[in-house]
C-alpha cells in the first residue's frame, strides 16, 4: 500500500512492567545440602511506545505472495469481492492463532473502526481461508464481521503499518474505548469454577499433571481445557474465577478482556523453562490482578542454549512436555 494512504497516527503509549516474582522447582542449585525451591525476582522493563500510522484506501492491496516449493504447487485464487462496506486485511502473524486474533487483531479492529467513526461491525476483517471455527465463533460473540479468502479481496479498506510495538497497555485500552470491556461483563457465572486451573493437552502439557491436580484439588481448583469450552464460556471463565493457575499458552488469552469489576486476583502462570516469557505478566498488571509465576523443571538440554547470550531466543524446546514441582505451585499460591 502507498504511504500516501496513512494520513493518521494511532499513538502507543510505553508502560513500565513492575518487577514480579517468580518461584522454581526444589533443586541444590539453592543449598547443595539442602534441596529447596529458588524465589527469584524478575527485573521490572520498560515496555516501548510508538504510533501506528493508517488511513483509507479505495482498493485494498492483495496478500503478499507464499513462499516455498509447496506454495508453487497451488494455483493462487482470483479476487473476490469484498463483503461489507470497508475491509481490513488481518491476514498477518497467524490470525488463525487464538491468543493472536484476541491479542492483536481483535483490538486494532475496534481501535479503527472507533477513529474511523464506523459503526459496529461495519468493518469487515478479512482472514485466511481455513481459518479454524472457533476464531469466527470468537469473532461473532465480540460482534465483529468476517469474511474468509486467500486471494485479493476487492473493495475499499482501513490500510494500517502493522508495528510490534503496539503494546499490551494499548490494547487493552483500545477494548475499553471500544465499550467491548463492559459489553462481555454480566457478572460472574454460577456454572463456571472460582478457582479454575487452565491445563493443555499435547503440546506444552505438564507430564506429572496428576500430581499437580493433588495439590490444587483440595483449594478447590477445577480444572478445565479451554477448548472443551465455546468461546462466550472462556471469555466468561475470567470474569467468574477467582484465582487461576494456567500453563502458558493461548488459553490465557481472554485475560486482556477481563472487567475491572470481576474477582479475578491472582493468576499463576506456569511455564516451561524452554518457553519463558512476560507476555501474560504485562497482561495480568494491564488487566488489574497480581501474577506469580511458576518454572517448571530444567532439562539438561536447555542449559547450554540458556548460557549462549549471543543466539536469538531459542524456540525448539518451546513446546516440549514438562515437569512441575508441586512444591513450588503450593508457594507461588501461599504467597
Amino acid at each position: 500500500m502507498s504511504d500516501q494512504a496513512l494520513t493518521a497516527e494511532i499513538p502507543v503509549q510505553g508502560c513500565s512492567l513492575k518487577p514480579s516474582r517468580l518461584i522454581t522447582a526444589r533443586s541444590f542449585l539453592t543449598d547443595r545440602a539442602v534441596a529447596d525451591c529458588e524465589e527469584i525476582t524478575l527485573p521490572g522493563r520498560q515496555v516501548p511506545g510508538g504510533t501506528v500510522p493508517y488511513g483509507r484506501v479505495d482498493r485494498m492491496a492483495a496478500p503478499a505472495s507464499r513462499k516455498g516449493w509447496r506454495a508453487l504447487l497451488r494455483r493462487r485464487p482470483g479476487p473476490v469481492p469484498l463483503q461489507g462496506d470497508l475491509g481490513m486485511d488481518c491476514r498477518f502473524v497467524s490470525p488463525e492463532n487464538w491468543s493472536h486474533f484476541l491479542n492483536l487483531h481483535a483490538p486494532l479492529a475496534f481501535e479503527l473502526m472507533r477513529r474511523l467513526d464506523l459503526p459496529p461491525g461495519g468493518m469487515t476483517l478479512i482472514l485466511p481461508a481455513g481459518t479454524p471455527g472457533f476464531i469466527l465463533k470468537a469473532a461473532d460473540y465480540l460482534g465483529l464481521r468476517t469474511q474468509c479468502a486467500d486471494g485479493a479481496v476487492t473493495g475499499p479498506g482501513a490500510a494500517f503499518g502493522f508495528s510490534r510495538n503496539i503494546t499490551i497497555p494499548d490494547r487493552r485500552r483500545w477494548l475499553k474505548a471500544a465499550g467491548v470491556i463492559d459489553q462481555l461483563f454480566d457478572g460472574p457465572r454460577p456454572d463456571l469454577p472460582r478457582h479454575l486451573f487452565l491445563s493443555r493437552r499435547g503440546a506444552r502439557s505438564i507430564s506429572n499433571q496428576a500430581e499437580i491436580e493433588s495439590v490444587l484439588a483440595p483449594r478447590g481448583f477445577a480444572t478445565v481445557y479451554p477448548e472443551d469450552l465455546s468461546p462466550a464460556d472462556q471469555f466468561q471463565l475470567f470474569n467468574t474465577a477467582e484465582t487461576i493457575v494456567a500453563i502458558h499458552g493461548a488459553g490465557l488469552a481472554p485475560l486482556l478482556y477481563r472487567h475491572p469489576d470481576a474477582p479475578l486476583r491472582h493468576l499463576v502462570e506456569i511455564l516451561p523453562c524452554g518457553h519463558m516469557t512476560d507476555f501474560y505478566r504485562l497482561m495480568a498488571q494491564q488487566v488489574g490482578c497480581r501474577w506469580t509465576g511458576v518454572r517448571g523443571r530444567l532439562k539438561p538440554e536447555y542449559v547450554r542454549p540458556a548460557y549462549d547470550l549471543s543466539a536469538p531466543i531459542y524456540r525448539q524446546h518451546s513446546l516440549d512436555s514438562f515437569e512441575v514441582d508441586p512444591v513450588s505451585l503450593e508457594r507461588a499460591l501461599e504467597g
